[in-house]
């Protein structure tokens, strides 16, 4: 290997370690996986570097470990990502010297980061409420800070000690400003109001009143002379510091302005607004300079770069992107977040950038690598379910964003995008024989598609809300759907009609499932009630009730002799399918209930509950064989391998996590940049897809794990 390839292969993993830090930090033992997991798309001397390693791993007795077969969707511009609050944050700012980062949180606190290591140095907690809004002095020594109780808080960088509290509007400060000179404070509040704090004494020199809707923003001019604000009732105001008097009011934008920002020479404000664009504003004559459009959702930040040459925008779409300042053309777009982008901050020299996101973490950004090379594939928003075709060719997703993607289950690689649905897409399913799929969503419709030219075959309507879930008999000749009209109706797969509507639920049908058998349905619902129906004739069978709350999930046994339900009052039930009567209550959990499975085997039943936790349960004597701890957040789903030797969890602290169903014991885990809802395992291989929030698909292979059909 030339120098020249030792010094591209040790930039490489310089470069991926700290993308990687804020995980290989909570679990150094996951360093090989996730180091590997982003490497081996570089090609060249890094794969010829790994290739050794990677082959050991994989050998017989290896370690398991969790293999990624779609890149993550993350742009290459991204340095590292800051994890450690708990809620979503709301604010960012970097200190004038570009040392430190600043973050306020929902959690009530914000954090203080070192930017060159990403390292926490300090959380500072004082605030009684949500932490809206944050800034730097100019000479770095303390920090401001805005919340939802009606109070700005000065902070002492050096101790993390609290200075002051300023108390004066009537309603929760959204934003906070230092001026340039140092000598004042501003705040924007709910109450429509922008005041100016004394920052020596904290003594209030006024109040600046005009708008008539809240103040989202605001922002101070180089040289200190005047103020900009941006407001719910769209407009965005100029406001003279020497007097407190009004100067100017833009009024362009459809929407409410959420943002504003002062180019450094004062030539020019950006207003950002949630009609999805941003405006440039010539600040001498008021005139609009220019509109940048390309978000697909409401613009929630912006940030001008110290030398004028970019604008920098952050959106309810995950996004960032990064706009020519002189020509408004867009330069790039930073993919990441999964969850909307609330704040971004420019560093003084102009090499990176920081974002802040709903999806609790802080994103730092290199300027020059920004440019985005390629699309990934992948989907726009949140991903609902996920389904494998039972022949193992392809799975499915199935998205917020209205479409559905299949994706093939040996490559990865994206095989089509159906799209015809007009609302979110909540439901999929695959038929037995491969050949269809069916989809459900908001629209109230379902929609079955053909496999062998990805066409909508046709749409099935008559629901009259939205539709929860959807299931296919195991001899594909009915197609059965839940929804929130509190019916489930039953169709003709290969004709489309309608066959039987079932009513009897008194509220929103949750869930469905058809017996092996195809002779009945079973339903779950948010009447706190689990009905049994005849497939042919669409009569009710039998109604179990016995829950003391809504059902969220029901499953059959693979024999057809048992049916469970999962509810919210913290208990699974199994009844028995052919009597109907009560075998066994199953308690344990400590909050509700999401979701449960029923091993192929049909000797265990897990469950997934919000109190962090899979319980692996008996389901001959409704005794819990073992509890499953490790997840941090609530267990959102959770599948049993087809051999039944492994369980697989997803969870809201975005990990999927692999167990060992005989012993109980974690056996591998894998973070994921969103949290995921759906799990879906290959029928014959140890594979494992899911989605998450953010839209990104995830294709596992689970190395040194052996799965029998």
């Amino acid at each position: 290997m030339s120098l020249t390839e030792q010094k591209t292969v040790l930039e490489e993993f310089r470069r991926v370690l700290g993308q990687e830090l804020h995980n290989i930090k909570e679990r150094p033992d996951i360093l090989w996986q996730q180091m590997y997991n982003r490497l081996q798309w570089a090609g060249g001397a890094v794969e010829l570097c790994l290739e050794p390693e990677r082959l050991y791993r994989s050998a017989p007795g290896a370690i398991i470990w969790l293999h990624s077969k779609i890149p993550i969707r993350e742009s290459e511009a991204l340095i590292r990502t800051l994890a450690g609050h708990i809620s979503d944050i709301e604010s960012c700012a970097i200190s004038p010297d570009g040392t430190i980062i600043v973050s306020g949180s929902r959690d009530h606190t914000l954090k203080v980061w070192n930017a060159s290591t990403g390292q926490e140095q300090a959380t500072l907690a004082n605030h009684t409420g949500v932490v809206l809004a944050c800034a730097v002095s100019p000479n770095g020594k303390f920090i401001v800070s805005g919340s939802r109780y009606k109070t700005l808080k000065v902070w002492d960088v050096a101790t993390g000690q609290e200075r002051a509290t300023f108390a004066g509007h009537t309603d929760e400060v959204k934003a906070c400003a230092m001026s340039p000179d140092g000598k004042f404070i501003v705040s924007a509040s709910r109450d429509k109001t922008l005041k100016i704090w004394n920052a020596a004494t904290g003594q209030e020199q006024a109040t600046l009143a005009g708008h008539t809707d809240w103040v989202n923003n605001c922002a101070v001019s180089p040289d200190s002379s005047f103020i900009v604000s941006a407001s719910r009732d769209k407009t965005l105001k100029i406001w003279d510091v020497a007097t407190g008097q009004e100067r100017a009011t833009f009024a362009c934008h459809t929407d409410w302005l959420t943002d504003c920002a002062v180019s450094p020479g004062s030539s020019f404000i950006v207003s950002a607004s949630r009609d999805k664009t941003l405006k440039v504003w010539d600040v001498a004559t008021g005139q609009e300079q220019a509109t940048l459009a390309g978000h697909t959702e409401g613009v929630i930040a912006c940030v001008v770069s110290p030398d004028s040459s970019f604008i920098v925008s952050a959106s309810m779409d995950n996004t960032l992107k990064v706009w020519n300042a002189a020509t408004g053309q867009e330069q790039a777009n930073l993919t990441g977040h999964t969850e909307e982008v609330i704040a971004c901050a420019m560093s003084p020299d102009s090499s990176f950038i920081v974002s802040a996101s709903r999806d609790k973490t802080l994103k730092v950004w290199d300027t020059k690598t920004g440019q985005e090379q390629a699309t990934l594939a992948g989907h726009t928003s949140w991903i609902n379910a996920c389904a494998v075709s039972p022949d193992g060719v392809f799975f499915i997703s199935a998205c917020h964003d209205k479409t559905l993607k299949v994706w093939d289950a040996t490559t990865g690689q994206k095989r089509a995008t159906l799209a015809g649905h007009t609302e979110e897409v909540i439901a999929c399913t695959v038929s037995s024989n491969s050949s269809f799929i069916v989809s459900a969503s908001l629209d109230k419709t379902l929609k079955v598609w053909d496999v062998a030219t990805w066409q909508e075959r046709f749409t099935l309507t008559g629901h009259t809300s939205l539709i929860n879930a959807c299931a296919v008999s195991q001899d594909d000749k009915f197609i059965v759907s839940a929804s929130m009209d509190n019916t489930l109706k039953v169709w003709n797969a290969a004709t489309g009609q309608e066959q039987a509507n079932l009513t009897g639920h008194t509220e929103e049908v949750k869930t469905c499932a058809i017996s092996p058998d195809g002779k009945f349905i079973v339903s779950a619902s948010w009447d706190g009630t689990l009905k049994v129906w005849d497939l042919a004739t669409g009569h009710e069978r039998a109604t179990f009730a016995g829950h003391k709350d809504w059902l969220n999930d029901c499953a059959v046994s693979p024999d057809g002799t048992f049916i469970v339900s999962a509810c919210s009052d913290k208990t699974l039930k199994v009844w028995d399918a052919v009597t109907g009567q009560e075998r066994a209550t199953l308690t344990g959990h400590t909050s509700w209930i999401n979701a449960c499975a029923v091993s192929p085997d049909g000797s265990f039943i897990v469950s997934a509950s919000w109190d962090k936790t899979l319980k692996v349960w008996d389901a001959y004597t409704g005794q819990n064989r073992a509890t499953l701890k490790g997840h941090f957040g609530s267990v959102t789903a959770c599948k049993v391998s087809i051999d039944s030797k492994f369980i697989v969890s997803a969870s809201d602290d975005k990990t999927l996590k692999v167990w060992d169903a005989s012993a109980g014991q974690e056996r591998g885990t894998i973070p994921l940049l969103g949290e995921a809802r759906c799990i879906s395992f290959h029928p014959s291989r140890p594979i494992v897809f899911c989605g998450d929030i953010g839209g990104n698909v995830y294709f596992l292979e689970l190395i040194g794990l052996e799965v029998t059909s």
